[in-house]
Protein backbone atom coordinates (compact mmCIF):
# COMPACT_ATOMS: atom_id res chain seq x y z
CA UNK A 1 0.00 0.00 0.00
CA UNK A 2 1.48 3.35 -1.16
CA UNK A 3 0.30 6.62 0.75
CA UNK A 4 1.51 8.81 -1.19
CA UNK A 5 -0.45 11.93 0.81
CA UNK A 6 2.20 12.66 2.86
CA UNK A 7 4.60 13.64 0.06
CA UNK A 8 1.83 15.81 -1.60
CA UNK A 9 0.43 17.62 1.68
CA UNK A 10 4.51 18.41 1.95
CA UNK A 11 4.81 19.75 -1.47
CA UNK A 12 1.52 21.80 -0.72
CA UNK A 13 3.72 23.37 2.57
CA UNK A 14 6.58 24.22 0.55
CA UNK A 15 4.61 25.86 -2.29
CA UNK A 16 2.43 28.27 0.32
CA UNK A 17 5.44 28.78 2.27
CA UNK A 18 6.86 30.12 -0.69
CA UNK A 19 3.41 32.09 -1.43
CA UNK A 20 3.67 33.58 2.33
CA UNK A 21 7.76 34.63 1.51
CA UNK A 22 6.66 36.67 -1.40
CA UNK A 23 3.95 38.26 0.29
CA UNK A 24 5.93 39.15 2.86
CA UNK A 25 8.77 40.41 0.92
CA UNK A 26 5.80 42.44 -0.80
CA UNK A 27 4.84 43.98 2.35
CA UNK A 28 7.97 45.07 3.34
CA UNK A 29 8.74 47.01 0.65
CA UNK A 30 5.32 48.69 1.03
CA UNK A 31 6.97 52.41 1.35
CA UNK A 32 10.36 51.33 -1.03
CA UNK A 33 10.66 53.66 -3.88
CA UNK A 34 10.07 52.20 -7.43
CA UNK A 35 9.77 48.42 -6.36
CA UNK A 36 7.33 46.08 -8.61
CA UNK A 37 5.40 43.43 -6.64
CA UNK A 38 5.74 40.41 -7.28
CA UNK A 39 3.05 37.30 -7.31
CA UNK A 40 3.55 33.38 -6.89
CA UNK A 41 2.13 30.82 -9.37
CA UNK A 42 1.40 27.11 -8.64
CA UNK A 43 1.75 24.29 -11.01
CA UNK A 44 0.45 20.34 -10.77
CA UNK A 45 3.33 18.52 -10.62
CA UNK A 46 3.67 14.63 -12.41
CA UNK A 47 0.72 12.44 -12.72
CA UNK A 48 0.87 8.61 -12.16
CA UNK A 49 -1.54 7.15 -14.84
CA UNK A 50 -4.30 4.52 -13.77
CA UNK A 51 -5.92 3.58 -16.80
CA UNK A 52 -5.79 5.30 -20.14
CA UNK A 53 -9.54 4.82 -21.15
CA UNK A 54 -10.21 3.74 -23.99
CA UNK A 55 -12.39 4.39 -27.60
CA UNK A 56 -16.25 3.12 -28.38
CA UNK A 57 -16.50 -0.01 -30.19
CA UNK A 58 -18.45 -0.61 -32.95
CA UNK A 59 -21.06 -2.65 -30.34
CA UNK A 60 -22.44 0.41 -29.11
CA UNK A 61 -20.53 0.63 -26.05
CA UNK A 62 -19.70 4.01 -25.29
CA UNK A 63 -15.73 4.59 -24.16
CA UNK A 64 -14.23 5.19 -20.95
CA UNK A 65 -12.22 8.38 -19.71
CA UNK A 66 -8.33 8.12 -18.49
CA UNK A 67 -8.09 8.01 -14.89
CA UNK A 68 -4.74 9.49 -13.67
CA UNK A 69 -3.62 10.41 -10.11
CA UNK A 70 -1.13 13.62 -9.01
CA UNK A 71 1.62 13.66 -6.81
CA UNK A 72 1.41 17.46 -5.44
CA UNK A 73 1.98 21.13 -6.37
CA UNK A 74 4.81 23.31 -7.02
CA UNK A 75 5.86 26.91 -8.21
CA UNK A 76 5.78 27.33 -11.50
CA UNK A 77 6.98 30.84 -11.52
CA UNK A 78 7.45 34.23 -8.96
CA UNK A 79 6.77 36.79 -11.66
CA UNK A 80 7.54 40.50 -11.85
CA UNK A 81 4.21 43.30 -11.85
CA UNK A 82 5.09 46.13 -13.57
CA UNK A 83 2.21 48.26 -12.68
CA UNK A 84 2.54 51.94 -12.47
CA UNK A 85 3.38 53.14 -8.77
CA UNK A 86 1.77 56.40 -7.82
CA UNK A 87 3.49 59.40 -8.03
CA UNK A 88 4.50 61.79 -5.25
CA UNK A 89 5.45 65.09 -5.46
CA UNK A 90 8.90 65.78 -3.88
CA UNK A 91 10.02 69.36 -3.85
CA UNK A 92 13.15 67.98 -4.57
CA UNK A 93 14.86 69.35 -8.33
CA UNK A 94 17.01 65.82 -8.86
CA UNK A 95 14.19 63.64 -8.32
CA UNK A 96 12.31 61.94 -11.26
CA UNK A 97 9.66 59.46 -11.79
CA UNK A 98 8.84 57.69 -14.46
CA UNK A 99 4.91 57.92 -15.73
CA UNK A 100 4.61 55.02 -18.18
CA UNK A 101 7.03 52.43 -19.63
CA UNK A 102 10.33 52.77 -19.58
CA UNK A 103 13.45 52.35 -16.53
CA UNK A 104 15.97 55.25 -15.79
CA UNK A 105 19.66 53.82 -16.78
CA UNK A 106 22.68 53.48 -14.56
CA UNK A 107 26.10 52.42 -14.99
CA UNK A 108 27.43 50.99 -12.04
CA UNK A 109 31.02 48.57 -11.17
CA UNK A 110 29.16 45.67 -12.90
CA UNK A 111 27.77 47.45 -16.13
CA UNK A 112 24.30 49.06 -16.62
CA UNK A 113 21.79 48.36 -14.26
CA UNK A 114 18.19 49.45 -14.66
CA UNK A 115 15.85 51.15 -12.20
CA UNK A 116 12.48 52.91 -11.69
CA UNK A 117 14.13 54.37 -8.35
CA UNK A 118 15.03 58.24 -9.52
CA UNK A 119 16.35 59.63 -6.09
CA UNK A 120 19.32 61.05 -7.73
CA UNK A 121 22.30 63.35 -6.25
CA UNK A 122 25.14 65.10 -7.74
CA UNK A 123 29.01 63.27 -6.28
CA UNK A 124 31.99 65.35 -5.36
CA UNK A 125 32.97 65.41 -8.68
CA UNK A 126 29.77 66.13 -10.44
CA UNK A 127 28.14 63.54 -11.59
CA UNK A 128 24.73 62.55 -10.97
CA UNK A 129 24.84 59.55 -9.37
CA UNK A 130 22.65 56.90 -7.67
CA UNK A 131 23.79 58.29 -3.73
CA UNK A 132 22.98 55.03 -2.49
CA UNK A 133 25.54 53.00 -4.88
CA UNK A 134 27.54 55.67 -6.77
CA UNK A 135 26.44 54.26 -10.01
CA UNK A 136 26.22 57.02 -12.52
CA UNK A 137 22.81 58.00 -14.06
CA UNK A 138 23.27 57.69 -17.88
CA UNK A 139 21.75 59.85 -20.86
CA UNK A 140 21.12 60.06 -24.25
CA UNK A 141 21.86 61.60 -27.42
CA UNK A 142 23.96 65.11 -27.89
CA UNK A 143 22.18 67.15 -25.34
CA UNK A 144 24.53 68.99 -23.69
CA UNK A 145 27.32 68.52 -25.77
CA UNK A 146 27.51 72.66 -27.31
CA UNK A 147 27.00 74.40 -30.53
CA UNK A 148 25.08 77.09 -31.92
CA UNK A 149 26.48 79.56 -28.91
CA UNK A 150 25.74 77.06 -26.58
CA UNK A 151 28.35 75.73 -24.05
CA UNK A 152 29.37 72.12 -23.83
CA UNK A 153 28.45 70.12 -20.44
CA UNK A 154 28.83 66.90 -21.74
CA UNK A 155 32.04 64.97 -22.93
CA UNK A 156 31.15 63.08 -26.26
CA UNK A 157 31.30 59.10 -26.27
CA UNK A 158 30.49 59.40 -22.05
CA UNK A 159 27.43 59.06 -21.65
CA UNK A 160 27.93 59.57 -17.99
CA UNK A 161 25.48 63.09 -16.92
CA UNK A 162 27.99 65.89 -15.75
CA UNK A 163 25.68 68.72 -13.61
CA UNK A 164 28.63 71.14 -13.07
CA UNK A 165 27.64 73.65 -10.46
CA UNK A 166 29.28 77.24 -10.82
CA UNK A 167 30.12 76.31 -14.39
CA UNK A 168 29.76 79.39 -16.25
CA UNK A 169 27.50 80.28 -19.38
CA UNK A 170 27.66 82.92 -21.65
CA UNK A 171 25.50 85.48 -21.69
CA UNK A 172 23.19 87.14 -24.81
CA UNK A 173 24.24 90.31 -26.43
CA UNK A 174 22.14 93.22 -27.05
CA UNK A 175 19.79 93.09 -30.06
CA UNK A 176 17.17 95.89 -28.90
CA UNK A 177 17.16 98.89 -26.59
CA UNK A 178 13.72 100.37 -25.87
CA UNK A 179 12.92 104.39 -25.38
CA UNK A 180 10.26 106.10 -23.40
CA UNK A 181 9.84 108.88 -22.21
CA UNK A 182 9.48 113.01 -23.22
CA UNK A 183 11.38 115.38 -25.76
CA UNK A 184 10.13 118.95 -24.34
CA UNK A 185 9.19 120.98 -26.98
CA UNK A 186 10.25 124.31 -25.63
CA UNK A 187 14.43 122.61 -26.22
CA UNK A 188 16.14 125.52 -28.18
CA UNK A 189 17.52 124.52 -31.76
CA UNK A 190 20.84 122.78 -30.97
CA UNK A 191 20.13 121.51 -27.43
CA UNK A 192 20.65 118.71 -26.22
CA UNK A 193 18.96 115.27 -24.03
CA UNK A 194 21.20 112.22 -22.81
CA UNK A 195 20.06 109.37 -21.06
CA UNK A 196 22.61 106.10 -20.90
CA UNK A 197 22.20 101.92 -20.58
CA UNK A 198 24.31 99.25 -19.84
CA UNK A 199 24.13 97.05 -22.50
CA UNK A 200 25.95 93.66 -23.53
CA UNK A 201 28.73 92.71 -26.28
CA UNK A 202 29.44 89.88 -28.08
CA UNK A 203 31.67 88.38 -24.91
CA UNK A 204 28.95 89.36 -22.38
CA UNK A 205 30.84 92.13 -21.18
CA UNK A 206 28.93 95.10 -19.71
CA UNK A 207 29.45 98.41 -21.85
CA UNK A 208 27.84 101.60 -20.85
CA UNK A 209 25.97 103.01 -23.79
CA UNK A 210 25.33 106.78 -24.47
CA UNK A 211 22.82 108.56 -26.45
CA UNK A 212 22.47 111.86 -27.20
CA UNK A 213 19.21 113.50 -28.68
CA UNK A 214 19.86 116.71 -30.41
CA UNK A 215 16.89 118.86 -31.28
CA UNK A 216 17.58 120.41 -35.33
CA UNK A 217 14.38 122.05 -36.14
CA UNK A 218 10.90 122.36 -35.08
CA UNK A 219 9.04 118.71 -34.13
CA UNK A 220 12.53 117.31 -35.04
CA UNK A 221 15.85 115.67 -33.08
CA UNK A 222 18.42 113.64 -34.16
CA UNK A 223 20.08 110.87 -32.40
CA UNK A 224 23.43 109.80 -31.91
CA UNK A 225 25.37 107.75 -29.56
CA UNK A 226 29.00 106.70 -28.30
CA UNK A 227 30.57 103.74 -26.01
CA UNK A 228 34.17 104.72 -23.98
CA UNK A 229 36.84 102.73 -26.24
CA UNK A 230 34.06 102.11 -29.57
CA UNK A 231 32.71 103.36 -32.06
CA UNK A 232 28.87 103.79 -32.42
CA UNK A 233 27.25 104.69 -35.34
CA UNK A 234 23.47 105.80 -36.02
CA UNK A 235 22.11 107.08 -39.52
CA UNK A 236 21.38 110.83 -39.36
CA UNK A 237 17.76 109.79 -40.04
CA UNK A 238 15.42 112.70 -38.03
CA UNK A 239 13.03 111.84 -35.56
CA UNK A 240 9.57 114.11 -36.28
CA UNK A 241 6.99 114.97 -33.99
CA UNK A 242 2.94 116.05 -35.13
CA UNK A 243 1.55 118.78 -33.77
CA UNK A 244 0.35 116.92 -30.89
CA UNK A 245 3.52 116.01 -29.78
CA UNK A 246 2.79 112.24 -30.57
CA UNK A 247 5.72 110.43 -32.70
CA UNK A 248 5.66 110.22 -36.66
CA UNK A 249 9.03 108.57 -37.54
CA UNK A 250 11.27 106.36 -37.67
CA UNK A 251 9.40 103.79 -34.91
CA UNK A 252 13.21 102.02 -35.02
CA UNK A 253 17.16 103.37 -35.33
CA UNK A 254 19.95 101.29 -35.65
CA UNK A 255 23.11 101.72 -33.95
CA UNK A 256 26.31 99.44 -35.28
CA UNK A 257 28.93 99.51 -32.67
CA UNK A 258 32.23 98.49 -33.61
CA UNK A 259 35.86 98.26 -31.85
CA UNK A 260 35.28 97.12 -28.21
CA UNK A 261 38.57 95.18 -27.84
CA UNK A 262 38.07 91.59 -28.23
CA UNK A 263 34.23 91.37 -29.01
CA UNK A 264 32.25 90.92 -32.45
CA UNK A 265 30.92 94.51 -34.33
CA UNK A 266 27.46 94.84 -33.10
CA UNK A 267 23.98 95.64 -34.33
CA UNK A 268 21.40 97.03 -31.53
CA UNK A 269 17.95 98.25 -32.52
CA UNK A 270 16.57 101.17 -30.96
CA UNK A 271 12.88 100.95 -30.71
CA UNK A 272 11.27 104.57 -30.34
CA UNK A 273 7.79 103.92 -30.20
CA UNK A 274 4.83 103.03 -31.99
CA UNK A 275 4.20 106.12 -34.37
CA UNK A 276 1.12 108.74 -33.51
CA UNK A 277 0.69 106.58 -30.07
CA UNK A 278 2.63 107.68 -26.45
CA UNK A 279 4.02 104.24 -25.92
CA UNK A 280 7.84 105.94 -26.85
CA UNK A 281 8.86 108.97 -27.04
CA UNK A 282 7.24 112.25 -27.31
CA UNK A 283 6.81 115.83 -27.63
CA UNK A 284 5.24 117.98 -24.76
CA UNK A 285 6.03 121.02 -22.98
CA UNK A 286 7.11 120.06 -19.79
CA UNK A 287 10.49 118.50 -18.50
CA UNK A 288 12.68 116.09 -20.58
CA UNK A 289 12.08 112.13 -19.45
CA UNK A 290 13.46 110.48 -22.30
CA UNK A 291 15.69 107.67 -21.71
CA UNK A 292 16.42 104.20 -22.67
CA UNK A 293 14.44 101.61 -20.10
CA UNK A 294 15.15 97.98 -21.36
CA UNK A 295 17.65 95.88 -23.52
CA UNK A 296 17.73 92.52 -24.12
CA UNK A 297 21.10 91.04 -23.14
CA UNK A 298 22.59 89.62 -20.23
CA UNK A 299 25.70 89.12 -18.80
CA UNK A 300 27.77 85.78 -18.13
CA UNK A 301 26.26 83.39 -15.53
CA UNK A 302 27.15 80.66 -13.60
CA UNK A 303 24.94 77.39 -13.08
CA UNK A 304 23.23 77.06 -9.36
CA UNK A 305 20.17 74.65 -10.16
CA UNK A 306 18.76 72.22 -12.01
CA UNK A 307 15.45 70.35 -12.86
CA UNK A 308 13.91 67.52 -14.86
CA UNK A 309 10.92 68.27 -17.60
CA UNK A 310 8.77 65.81 -19.20
CA UNK A 311 11.40 65.06 -21.74
CA UNK A 312 13.69 63.95 -19.45
CA UNK A 313 15.92 66.99 -20.38
CA UNK A 314 17.86 68.18 -17.35
CA UNK A 315 18.05 72.01 -17.28
CA UNK A 316 20.31 74.18 -16.03
CA UNK A 317 19.39 77.08 -14.40
CA UNK A 318 22.39 80.47 -14.53
CA UNK A 319 22.72 83.38 -12.13
CA UNK A 320 22.19 85.54 -15.27
CA UNK A 321 18.66 84.07 -15.63
CA UNK A 322 19.13 81.08 -18.70
CA UNK A 323 18.39 78.56 -18.86
CA UNK A 324 20.51 75.87 -20.87
CA UNK A 325 19.87 71.60 -21.16
CA UNK A 326 22.57 70.57 -19.64
CA UNK A 327 21.81 66.53 -21.10
CA UNK A 328 18.81 64.40 -21.40
CA UNK A 329 17.63 61.20 -19.72
CA UNK A 330 17.82 57.91 -21.09
CA UNK A 331 15.50 55.26 -21.27
CA UNK A 332 15.33 51.62 -21.67
CA UNK A 333 12.51 49.38 -22.43
CA UNK A 334 12.46 45.49 -22.75
CA UNK A 335 10.56 43.59 -25.08
CA UNK A 336 9.67 41.42 -21.71
CA UNK A 337 9.77 43.25 -18.81
CA UNK A 338 9.41 40.01 -16.91
CA UNK A 339 12.34 38.65 -17.90
CA UNK A 340 14.63 41.41 -16.22
CA UNK A 341 16.44 39.90 -13.40
CA UNK A 342 16.20 42.03 -9.57
CA UNK A 343 19.72 42.68 -8.27
CA UNK A 344 18.51 44.52 -4.97
CA UNK A 345 19.03 48.22 -4.50
CA UNK A 346 15.97 48.82 -6.82
CA UNK A 347 18.11 47.64 -9.72
CA UNK A 348 17.54 45.31 -12.49
CA UNK A 349 19.77 43.75 -15.26
CA UNK A 350 18.82 42.13 -18.14
CA UNK A 351 18.49 38.21 -17.84
CA UNK A 352 18.03 35.72 -20.95
CA UNK A 353 14.42 36.12 -21.33
CA UNK A 354 13.84 40.34 -20.89
CA UNK A 355 15.74 40.92 -24.84
CA UNK A 356 18.23 43.71 -24.74
CA UNK A 357 17.65 46.84 -23.83
CA UNK A 358 15.61 49.69 -25.90
CA UNK A 359 17.27 53.01 -25.04
CA UNK A 360 16.10 56.36 -26.00
CA UNK A 361 14.28 59.31 -24.36
CA UNK A 362 11.36 59.97 -22.92
CA UNK A 363 8.22 60.44 -24.54
CA UNK A 364 9.40 58.02 -27.74
CA UNK A 365 8.64 54.42 -28.55
CA UNK A 366 6.89 53.73 -25.88
CA UNK A 367 8.83 55.22 -23.27
CA UNK A 368 6.67 57.08 -20.93
CA UNK A 369 7.11 60.37 -19.23
CA UNK A 370 9.71 61.76 -16.85
CA UNK A 371 8.02 63.95 -13.71
CA UNK A 372 10.90 66.12 -11.75
CA UNK A 373 10.81 67.12 -8.29
CA UNK A 374 9.02 63.70 -7.78
CA UNK A 375 9.09 59.88 -7.13
CA UNK A 376 7.27 57.05 -7.82
CA UNK A 377 6.16 54.86 -4.75
CA UNK A 378 5.88 50.62 -4.45
CA UNK A 379 2.98 49.62 -6.33
CA UNK A 380 1.92 47.20 -3.74
CA UNK A 381 -1.58 46.99 -2.62
CA UNK A 382 -2.30 46.30 0.56
CA UNK A 383 -5.77 44.60 0.26
CA UNK A 384 -4.71 42.11 -2.46
CA UNK A 385 -1.35 41.16 -0.31
CA UNK A 386 -3.65 40.57 2.45
CA UNK A 387 -5.71 38.42 0.45
CA UNK A 388 -3.09 36.32 -0.92
CA UNK A 389 -1.55 36.03 2.45
CA UNK A 390 -4.99 34.51 3.71
CA UNK A 391 -5.01 32.00 0.78
CA UNK A 392 -1.51 31.13 1.44
CA UNK A 393 -2.13 30.67 5.07
CA UNK A 394 -5.44 28.61 4.10
CA UNK A 395 -3.29 26.90 1.83
CA UNK A 396 -0.51 25.55 4.31
CA UNK A 397 -3.17 25.04 7.36
CA UNK A 398 -5.28 22.38 4.94
CA UNK A 399 -2.17 20.88 3.47
CA UNK A 400 -0.69 20.31 6.81
CA UNK A 401 -4.06 18.50 7.75
CA UNK A 402 -3.58 16.53 4.62
CA UNK A 403 -0.25 15.14 6.94
CA UNK A 404 -2.15 14.84 9.63
CA UNK A 405 -4.59 12.14 8.01
CA UNK A 406 -2.12 10.40 6.14
CA UNK A 407 -0.39 10.19 9.69
CA UNK A 408 -3.42 9.21 11.18
CA UNK A 409 -4.01 6.17 8.77
CA UNK A 410 -1.16 4.99 8.87
CA UNK A 411 -1.37 4.40 12.49
CA UNK A 412 -4.19 2.86 11.93
CA UNK A 413 -2.69 0.63 9.40
CA UNK A 414 0.21 -0.14 12.24
CA UNK A 415 -2.57 -0.85 14.46
CA UNK A 416 -3.88 -3.76 13.02
CA UNK A 417 -1.20 -6.43 14.27
CA UNK A 418 -1.98 -5.76 17.36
Amino acid sequence: MALTALFTGASGLAANSTALDVVGNNLANLNTTGYKNQRVLFQDQVYQLLSLGSAGDSAGVGGTNASQMGYGVLVGTVGNQFQQGAINPTGRSLDAAVQGGGFFVLRGVTGQVYSRAGNFDVDSAGYLVDPATGARVQRYGTVGEGGAGVPAFQVPGNNDIRVPFGAGASGTPTTLVRMQGNLNRDTAVGGTVSSGIQIFDSQSGPQTLNLLFTKTGVNTFQLSGSIPGATVTIPPTPITFDGAGLLVSPATLTANITGIPGANPQTVTLNLGTPGQATGLSQFGGASTAAAITQDGVGAGSLTQVSIDDNGNVQGTFTNGRTIPLAQLALATFNNEGGLIRQGGNYFTTGPGSGEPLTGPAGSGGRGVIQGAALEGSNVDIAIEFSRLILAQRGFQVNSRTISAANETLQELANIIR
